[in-house]
């Protein structure tokens, strides 16, 4: 496995993780963890009334019941609910299973992070439970199980990924029809038209984006003349400055949100990619005209005064 396609496979998970919620969430994990244990791992699913005694999947091998809890949009807000979860799906298990279960794990898409209620309520449940072992699967977890995989079983899961091969072999087609998906799109943005100007070159750390997205923006840049080349050239010479104006809203958006730079990086390639899965030359224009506009144009701070701490 390349570090590119790493990369790629890493957006597309937290995508992933963003958009699965509920059943579908539940149908991820199994799907992902059917891979890597096989048959040790029991995929579950409630029988008409009987139910599933708060059990969403079982690794028989180390008596491990795991609960699911896919939030909307991956959002945490609902505190009081998510704790409430975790208590009423714990007690449900203990008293269903407790012939089988050695462990338990809350599993969860909470992409940017847990609430620390989460945290105390996990820990009063160790205290209460001193023959159970619990833990949280997360983002991080996710990964670590993901990587674990070969790249056709990932591919299984997340789609293709492109590799360096595909990064030289830019397609100006895919960059087209990116470009007339936005420009359909310009008229519905609400901030005026930007005056393009060069950004310092430590924008990507004044930002704080996690490494995955430095590498990709950092490497995208070889392609983002043309792209450049391409807007310089096009019949409608407002082009670039109507496609800052789209970036520019969707940013100033994603940022009243209180969304982490990973998240609004996230957000914008699926605003310029689309929903589902990204074929690789796709992800190679994507990866260009996002480093075009982040060194040319303001969706990203752009210097270290507008950066909160």
């Amino acid at each position: 496995m390349k570090s590119l396609q790493r990369d790629w496979w890493r957006i597309a998970l937290e995508l992933k993780l963003r958009k699965a919620n509920g059943d579908a969430f539940q149908e991820f994990f199994s799907s992902l963890m059917g891979k890597l244990h096989g048959d040790d791992f029991a995929r579950i699913r409630p029988f008409g009334s009987l139910g599933d005694k708060g059990c969403d999947g079982y690794l028989q091998s180390t008596g491990e019941v795991f609960q699911c809890y896919g939030a909307l949009n991956g959002d945490g807000g609902k505190v009081a609910y998510l704790i409430g979860k975790m208590a009423e799906d714990y007690a449900k298990a203990a008293k269903a299973l407790p012939s089988i279960m050695k462990a338990w794990t809350m599993v969860h898409n909470l992409v940017d992070g847990l609430p620390i209620e989460a945290v105390e309520q996990l820990e009063a449940l160790r205290k209460s439970n001193p023959d159970c072992e619990f833990s949280f699967v997360g983002k991080e977890g996710f990964e670590l199980r993901l990587f674990s995989l070969d790249d056709g079983q990932i591919e299984e899961l997340l789609g293709v990924a492109a590799n360096n091969q595909d990064a030289f072999s830019f397609q100006a087609s895919e960059l087209r029809d990116l470009v007339v998906a936005l420009m359909q799109a310009a008229d519905d943005a609400s901030s005026p038209l930007v005056v393009i100007r060069t950004v310092p070159a430590d924008k990507l750390q004044l930002n704080k984006l996690p490494g995955h997205w430095c590498r990709l923006i950092e490497g995208g840049w070889q392609n983002a003349h043309l792209v450049s080349e391409y807007l310089a050239r096009h019949r409608d010479p407002m082009t670039g400055e109507k496609i800052a104006k789209i970036f520019r809203a969707r940013y100033a958006y994603l940022k009243s949100q209180g969304l982490q730079p990973a998240a609004i990086m996230s957000s914008l390639y699926e605003m310029v990619t689309g929903a589902g899965t990204v074929a690789a030359p796709r992800q190679v224009a994507a990866q260009a005209l996002l480093a075009h506009l982040f060194e040319s144009c303001d969706i990203f701070e752009d210097d270290a005064s507008k950066v909160p701490a």
